[in-house]
């Protein structure tokens, strides 16, 4: 059991050194420099991110309508990835 009795499980990555040191830094100016700042950062992105995909956010059918919407002339590229980009979806 982690802190106020929730039920939690340490994940250890590994990250390119200049990744990690950017992440920090956006860590720190979103969240703050408190303890544990950095875990909520990471459960905030994996949450939005699996929301996309569970149908919470829209997943597959808002960019196939951003796709239907929008002039991009696709050039072969990975379609999800370039309308991402278009619509600076992180992703």
């Amino acid at each position: 059991m982690g802190k106020g009795g929730r039920d939690v499980e340490v994940i250890k990555v590994e990250l390119p050194r200049d990744l990690a040191e950017r992440f920090r830094k956006y860590v720190a100016e979103k969240y703050g420099l408190r303890r544990g700042s950095l875990s909520r950062a990471i459960a905030d992105l994996i949450i939005k991110e699996l929301a996309l995909y569970e149908g919470g956010g829209g997943g597959i059918d808002s960019i196939v309508g951003l796709g239907l919407q929008s002039d991009y002339q696709w050039g072969g590229e990975d379609l999800v990835d370039a309308l991402r980009r278009r619509a600076h979806v992180p992703g």
